[in-house]
């Protein structure tokens, strides 16, 4: 059975710019893929989409991303009578990390392949739009900026070398809709020298450029001030940087002393996870995921 690695994200930098008409929030945000991986081995089935977890917390059946997507891309082109897919968790959910779209955005391009369809990359991307926003990023992976909700996305230059970080996963979840919904109103936000940097294809040349502000930490250390009390630890564990991935509940930090990673590390709420990451260049995330040619991804 062919086996795809699905990796995470960190969002480098996240402006909540302002609320829109529609009830979703404009945003500018940098993502970046980082070389923790779920697995999904997917394979021709006779009839239907059959989803099996085998490990991980994720939810089977249709209320997994990757179930939508296997059945959205059947009824739109085809190409086989069904699909089984078996996936592995290791990326945590609820942790603003991107596990289940980065499984979505893998299944479809397994299926473009699978199925002999070949489907070119801005098809894929609006189907991977209507799964959820963040779902066409991972469509390339590498470091891109994120326009609109995140799902118009640039792909932008690698970090070279890449960023170690250190992930502080908590024992809990964080609500995306509640998040945005404690988020304190909005006239507008001026365009941070990071999104104007990654425009004009800049490659960051500090870690201050390259790591900019996440506007959803305000609100998440209120809806659980418990992540805010991690947030201050890591900060005063010496870390030369911390942040927030996504809306929470995932920080993630840079350090220059390995003992003061394993220091800070030590000082986590009992439960929590600490992992070590590098983020993932284009062509690093492209030839460990699995895929071959696709058309229109080069």
């Amino acid at each position: 059975m062919p086996t795809f690695r699905s990796f995470a994200k960190v969002n480098l930098h996240l402006e909540v710019v302002r609320r829109r008409d529609d009830g979703f929030h404009e945003l500018r945000t940098i993502f970046s893929t980082v070389d923790l991986a779920d697995e999904l081995e997917i394979e021709p089935a006779p009839t239907g989409v059959d989803l099996e977890v085998e490990t991980g917390d994720a939810p089977g059946g249709p209320a997994n991303l990757a179930h939508r997507a296997a059945t959205r891309f059947l009824e739109r082109w085809g190409g086989l009578s069904g699909v089984r897919i078996r996936l592995r968790k290791r990326i945590p959910a609820g942790g603003g990390l991107g596990g289940g779209s980065s499984n979505a955005a893998t299944t479809l391009l397994a299926l473009s392949e699978l199925s002999g369809r070949r489907i070119p990359q801005g098809e894929l991307a609006e189907m991977a739009a209507e799964l959820g926003a963040d779902v066409p990023f991972f469509l390339t992976g590498g470091r891109a900026l994120g326009l609109g909700r995140g799902d118009r996305t640039t792909p932008l230059p690698d970090l070279d070398p890449p960023l170690s970080l250190w992930l502080a996963v908590p024992p809990f979840a964080l609500s995306t809709a509640e998040v945005f919904a404690a988020l304190p109103g909005r006239r507008g936000r001026e365009e941070d020298p990071r999104v104007r940097a990654a425009l004009e294809g800049r490659v960051p040349a500090t870690l201050e450029e390259a790591i900019g502000v996440n506007d959803l930490e305000e609100p998440a250390f209120r809806l659980r001030p418990e992540l805010g009390a991690v947030y201050t630890r890591l900060v005063r564990s010496r870390a030369r940087a911390v942040r927030m991935s996504g809306s929470g509940s995932t920080l993630f930090a840079v350090f220059d002393d390995p003992e003061d990673a394993r220091t800070g590390g030590e000082d986590l709420p009992p439960g929590s996870a600490w992992i070590r990451v590098e983020t993932l260049g284009r062509a690093a995330w492209r030839s460990a995921s699995g895929f071959g040619a696709i058309e229109g991804g080069d």
